[in-house]
């Protein structure tokens, strides 16, 4: 009961100073949402699906316990795109990450790192507003390769970089937003919408549009942890992006006087974290980070994001995300190639049976301490099969289920070849597959009958050879008497 009325007086006292700020003209929504979120995030820790008057019920550990500043963060294997940390990641946010990933990776897909980018007036606007630590001023005119724009981007969260390969690659800003909502329906991002390039928040300021009860409804530009994860799996999956990303630092030559070296605002997380992270984008707005990256703990692939958390703890959160899932993850073989299954036999139309056995070596993640897997596995038949039975053949698949509610499919093949019936040939050699002896005793023969074989041909040869010679002889005495 006292946090059920902790969690009333804090949801009356922002209320309050919202109602306030909104009368003295100084409200922001994404403000609201913001320090309603922390507020939030002090006092409830729990699992969001759990109402606050409810006695939780008792279920497995499936993730890892985690203390870092963030109000939300999620952990996502990208091989099978499982889930192995979060908190707190349903509700609707502001990210301007998601909005700069989005611009980058568009960037990525269509244009190549050399091309000029020439910086509009409202790019150099918004470069007048930022100070980047290569100390490069954009101006309105002025050229810059792509790469260079995307390093700023990545590196040091540049509005203004964004902005001018907004314009670089549909010439104005609207025409590429609609371009990165296109981008984000086919990533099927079904929370998110986009409104700008830069992140810049976007809101409804009308009666409707603005609750009070919610203040992430009055959002229009906005997005969710778990689309976060699909843009940011998709970017990953990019060389080009991923090149940026993985490199914590690099230099450009922009004139023949002018060497721009740059580093990425979290470059020293690839020293500090031993080989655990090795890309990471850093993104600030509202004295709060927002952060992507990317990393490999036990030979797991994985990807980190949080959410709201404080800037001077943003290295720190991200290790401990990482740590936790080092020490709480293991890559095991779930099958190995060749090994029998036997929960299943098949047979081809004709009636004969064969065997199964696991086509590949699959992996999966698990806890050190729990195999996480459920007792009761499924057969899928992928039959009826005709003969020939070739062993490359996939003729079904093993369902495993997991503790999380994953299900990993797993090919298996035949475990002998069964050839076809219909020619002479097929029937002979599927005899001697069945029988060995008389296969040994039918080579052995055979091979003596080549011999003999050989033998008679040398034989006929040299009685040739002496025919001729005869031959030669005789008309050799019939000239000499004449």
């Amino acid at each position: 009961m006292r946090i059920v009325k902790t969690r009333q007086e804090t949801a009356i006292a922002l209320l309050v100073i919202g109602l306030l700020m909104m009368t003295a003209g100084l409200a922001c929504p994404a403000l609201i949402v913001a320090e309603s979120a922390r507020a939030a995030g002090l006092t409830d820790q729990s699992d969001p699906s759990l109402s606050a008057g409810n006695e939780p019920a008792k279920q497995d550990v499936l993730y890892p316990t985690v203390n870092h500043s963030s109000i939300s963060a999620l952990a996502i294997e990208t091989s099978r795109q499982r889930t192995l940390y979060s908190r707190q990641i349903s509700p609707r946010i502001h990210m301007p990450a998601a909005s700069k990933i989005m611009t980058a990776l568009i960037a990525c897909e269509r244009l190549k790192p050399d091309v000029q980018v020439t910086i509009s007036k409202v790019a150099a606007e918004a470069a007048a507003l930022e100070k980047t630590p290569d100390g490069v001023l954009l101006h309105s005119g002025d050229k810059y390769p792509l790469g260079y724009l995307l390093a700023r981007l990545i590196y040091y969260d540049s509005d203004a970089a964004a902005l001018a390969i907004a314009e670089q690659v549909a010439n104005v800003e609207e025409q590429f937003v609609e371009i990165m909502n296109a981008r984000a329906a086919a990533f099927r991002m079904t929370g998110t919408v986009f409104k700008n390039s830069t992140g810049e928040p976007v809101y409804d300021m009308s009666a409707t549009g603005f609750s009070e009860l919610d203040p992430s409804l009055a959002l229009l530009q906005y997005t969710t942890l778990p689309d976060m994860a699909l843009l940011f799996l998709q970017a990953v999956a990019n060389p080009v992006f991923l090149e940026y990303l993985t490199t914590s630092s690099r230099y450009f030559v922009l004139s023949e006087s002018s060497l721009v070296i740059m580093r990425n605002k979290m470059s020293g997380i690839w020293t500090r974290s031993e080989g655990l992270i090795n890309g990471v984008f850093y993104s600030q707005w509202a004295n709060s980070s927002f952060m992507a990256a990317t990393g490999t703990v036990n030979g797991i692939n994985m990807i980190v994001l949080t959410y709201m958390g404080d800037p001077d703890e943003a290295d720190n959160d991200l290790m401990a995300i990482f740590q936790a899932c080092e020490s709480f993850y293991t890559r095991s073989p779930l099958v190995i190639a060749g090994d029998s299954f036997t929960g299943a036999t098949e047979q081809t139309i004709d009636g004969e049976s064969f065997g199964l056995v696991f086509k590949n070596t699959v992996y999966y993640v698990h806890p050190h301490s729990n195999d996480w897997l459920k007792q009761t596995i499924r057969y899928k038949s992928l039959g009826p099969f005709n003969r020939p039975i070739l062993r490359s053949m996939t003729v079904g698949q093993v369902i495993f289920d997991l503790m999380d509610g994953t299900q990993i499919a797993v090919d298996v093949a035949p475990d002998r070849q069964i050839l076809s019936s219909i020619s002479i040939i097929d029937n002979i050699l599927s005899a001697l597959q069945r029988n060995s002896n008389l296969a040994t005793v039918l080579i052995i023969a055979g091979l003596i009958l080549i011999i003999v074989m050989l033998i008679r041909i040398v034989i006929g040869i040299d009685r040739i050879r002496q025919l001729i010679k005869r031959i030669r002889l005789e008309k050799r005495d019939r000239s000499s008497e004449k």
